[in-house]
């Protein structure tokens, strides 16, 4: 049951980045771009976007909250000051009160929120003003109302809500006031039925589009009428992603007859034989189940560490900003820049010049740190 809602949402988030019938423009006016699953290290995404604008996207993974691929990706001008990204998908669930919740390393949500209070709640995160709501392009939440409409027809038939909602958002580069639009679908699906009645699995996704202000709302609707920035997943990259479903829905499914089995033989057993050589083969049994238990706990403990380190990664990307460490210490700092520099004094100079050297040219001793990861691990 557990594996077939996260199938399904899957299928969902798929669904929303699918792109329908283009706008008509220019080849000028745009290029398009695909973005690399790393797991199955094939194309799996393609999308349009600016003409000259530089690219990085990939697909991750957002379990054990939610084991279905992510877009996340970014497209910016030569400037560095107008952008369109996608931040990593928020999974989170609940389940109804009163009752203990399933053991979950989703962020710690524990209620439904409407896609304009998550615009807030994520644009507090990102340290971003909101300067209040704006208006979403009909054609986005036709798009989005029809993936909702379909997921309704799930054969889990759960209670679906959610919707798509945008806001209006400040933050600065440098000197330049950037204005930006947060735009948020939600979706939540609750179980209505069963032992778990109430469980409810939730999913948010984030773009961003950003421009110096008063730049904003050519940006927007460059974005909105020639569907720039929305990912069509490839038809070879979908036929993988549905062997790999399948292929890990059958091995569940293989597993649960293969315990069932073991079951019945223990049972048979413990019948057949005596007391003496039953107790004997429960030794075992135990002894097995406890090598397997430290065995899958080490196996945990070595990915958890693993997620950690991704986790971090996935923070800095969100609030625009990069560790790094040296004669400075272990620090967070713009990501706009590739090259960092400290004198040690608590002063650091950032450039995108690979042969920028403040040496000579500005007063103390500087030296060039270097970029880790977001919990200052080694890259």
């Amino acid at each position: 049951m557990r594996f077939l809602r996260f199938a399904a949402f899957a299928a969902f988030a798929l669904a929303l980045g699918a792109i329908g019938a283009s706008h008509p423009a220019s080849a000028a006016a745009f290029t398009t771009v695909t973005i690399d699953d790393p797991m199955f290290q094939m194309p799996a995404v393609a999308m349009r976007i600016p003409a000259g604008w530089k690219f990085q996207g990939t697909m991750v993974d957002n379990a054990p909250c939610n084991p279905s691929p992510s877009i996340v990706y970014r497209a910016y001008s030569a400037d560095g000051l107008s952008e369109m990204r996608s931040a990593p998908r928020f999974d989170w669930t609940f389940w109804r009160a009163n009752a203990p919740l399933p053991a979950s390393q989703c962020p710690p949500l524990r209620e439904e929120l409407s896609a304009s209070e998550f615009a807030i709640y994520y644009a507090h995160i990102i340290g971003a003003k909101v300067l209040g709501p704006m208006s979403v392009a009909p054609a986005t939440r036709q798009r989005i109302d029809a993936a909702l409409a379909e997921r309704r027809n799930s054969p889990l038939h759960p209670e679906i809500t959610g919707g798509v909602a945008a806001e209006r958002i400040l933050s600065s580069n440098g000197t330049f006031q950037i204005e930006g639009r947060l735009q948020t679908t939600v979706v939540c699906s609750r179980l209505t039925t069963g032992p778990i009645q109430g469980f409810t699995q939730c999913q948010a996704f984030i773009q961003v589009a950003r421009a110096p202000k008063g730049r904003l709302d050519a940006l927007l609707r460059e974005i909105d009428e020639d569907r720039l920035g929305l990912g069509h997943p490839l038809p070879a990259y979908q036929q993988r992603l549905a062997q790999w479903r399948d292929a890990r829905f059958a091995a569940f499914r293989q597993q649960g007859r293969r315990e069932m089995q073991r079951s019945n033989e223990l049972i048979r057993s413990s019948f057949e034989q005596s007391m003496a050589v039953q107790q004997h083969e429960h030794e075992q049994f135990m002894a097995q189940m406890q090598s397997a238990t430290d065995a899958s706990m080490s196996r945990t403990n070595d990915a958890m560490n693993a997620r950690s380190t991704a986790a971090s990664d996935w923070t800095d990307y969100a609030l625009d900003q990069q560790t790094v460490t040296g004669s400075g210490g272990t620090v967070k700092v713009s990501n706009a820049y590739s090259q960092t520099w400290s004198n040690g004094r608590g002063q650091w100079y950032q450039t995108n010049d690979p042969n920028a050297n403040p040496n000579g040219s500005l007063p103390g001793n500087w030296a060039k740190q270097t970029v880790v990861h977001g919990n200052g691990t080694p890259r």
